[in-house]
């Protein structure tokens, strides 16, 4: 008998406790101004379908219906019909409707620094190494003073961008004291021979 009364506490005491957690209903009032945009902007039909969702949460919101009605009616989740009426509230149709911009990354190479990159890849490589590849662009880059810190990502992209592939330079003979000339696709370079007739 004591049995029972304990599980029937237990089983009240976990109701109750549902019930305090369940989150309280939300009353969203569009203003009547709000109401003609986002009517004007249901007729039109030149927005994007995040928009038009948005735009379709807030009017069944306003006829007073739940979250999870809301939900159910328009194909969304609860979780983001309730954050779209509670940004309503809270920053205005505008914002809702509309993310703000989000700021990218900033690049690493601005087009007077990718230029300044260009142009060393064009130029002989560092002495002691037969061609340039990805890596070290990146770090001459660097050492050269042309941006604080590259990756060779980046540097690949910014290669492709411009068509630039100096390790497959072929057969280039570049001039002075220290002629040589490079192999087929960049391979390891040689000095020139010197003929009789020179």
């Amino acid at each position: 008998m004591g049995h029972k009364k304990t599980t029937s506490r237990l089983g009240l005491s976990l109701r109750r406790r549902q019930k305090v957690g369940r989150p309280l209903k939300l009353k969203v009032k569009l203003k009547s101004g709000d109401k003609k945009k986002l009517k004007d902007l249901m007729s039109r039909g030149r927005e994007s379908v995040r928009v038009i969702k948005r735009a379709r949460v807030l009017q069944v919101m306003n006829e007073g219906k739940s979250a999870e009605k809301v939900a159910e009616m328009v194909g969304t989740s609860v979780s983001m019909a309730r954050g779209i009426g509670k940004r309503y509230m809270a920053e205005g149709l505008d914002r809702v409707l509309r993310e703000a911009p989000r700021p990218g990354k900033e690049r690493i190479f601005k087009p007077k620094q990718e230029q300044q990159l260009v142009a060393m890849l064009c130029g002989p490589s560092p002495i002691g190494r037969a061609r340039w590849t990805i890596r070290l662009a990146a770090e001459e880059s660097v050492k050269r003073g042309i941006v604080p810190k590259a990756d060779k990502e980046t540097v690949r992209i910014v290669m492709s961008r411009h068509a630039l592939k100096p390790w497959r330079e072929k057969n280039v003979v570049h001039s002075g004291d220290d002629a040589r000339i490079r192999g087929e696709d960049g391979g390891r370079s040689y000095p020139l021979r010197k003929t009789s007739e020179s």
